[in-house]
């Protein structure tokens, strides 16, 4: 059975390059092509519209003969996919939603992206967020193909010289108590001190306190540094 791809990158060039080698070296099929947000949207309303006579279940996967009756089975994102709009409000690493919202549906899928250090690989592959695999762009193409055939065979593959940096962010992360996981789950590069405080219920002093020991335990020296270091920028 032909597998039909959804690819989604804000790069046509590279989107188009990825499609040509998948489809010239293997069985796999890039039905689905989105270079905008708008794009993005459109493939899963299809998919939603499709699922929904498929299989009612929310966030359950489909099964093979069921992702047949679908428009694609496998989905490749590229996380820092930026966007003009999306319903996180944000407009860069919109990948991150598109994924969430795409595994929702029961399509599984493969970060790929050049944002590759230990803490985007956690996090796309975090429970929310929910992607199955992750390849960096400067791997070579044959990497993203044996993610695609695991994840395909209902596998995870998380590239080999990406792992050790995922363990050493999940080892930072395991640091954290339950409240500055809180403030760390709030915490953007577009919001500040007090607004992550008012979210929380809590003072602004108590989240710079806070903020102050994580930093420390992530051995670095402010938010830009800490956002980096833990995929979430």
């Amino acid at each position: 059975m032909t597998q039909n791809i959804i690819l989604c990158d804000d790069h046509a060039l590279l989107r188009n390059g990825i499609k040509s080698w998948i489809e010239t070296h293997s069985p796999y099929k890039v039905t689905h092509g989105a270079g905008t947000w708008a794009e993005c949207e459109k493939i899963i309303d299809s998919i939603a519209a499709t699922t929904a006579t498929i299989k009612p279940q929310a966030n359950e996967a489909l099964t093979p003969e069921e992702q047949n009756g679908c428009i694609a089975s496998i989905a490749i994102v590229d996380i820092s996919f930026k966007a003009e709009y999306t319903t996180a409000g944000y407009e860069e690493n919109c990948g991150f939603e598109i994924i969430r919202r795409l595994t929702a549906l029961g399509i599984p899928c493969i970060a790929y992206s050049s944002h590759d250090s230990g803490g985007f690989v956690e996090h796309a592959t975090s429970a929310v967020v929910g992607a199955k695999g992750f390849v960096s762009k400067n791997a070579d193409e044959t990497i993203l193909l044996a993610a695609i055939n695991a994840v395909a065979n209902g596998k995870s593959y998380i590239q080999a010289e990406l792992v050790t940096g995922l363990l050493e962010v999940r080892d930072i992360a395991q640091t954290f108590t339950k409240k500055e996981k809180r403030v760390a789950e709030e915490l953007t590069i577009y919001n500040t001190n007090a607004e992550v405080a008012a979210a929380l219920g809590i003072t602004e002093k108590t989240v710079v306190n806070y903020l102050t020991i994580m930093y420390d335990k992530a051995g670095v020296k402010n938010k830009l540094e800490f956002l980096q270091k833990m995929g979430r920028l």
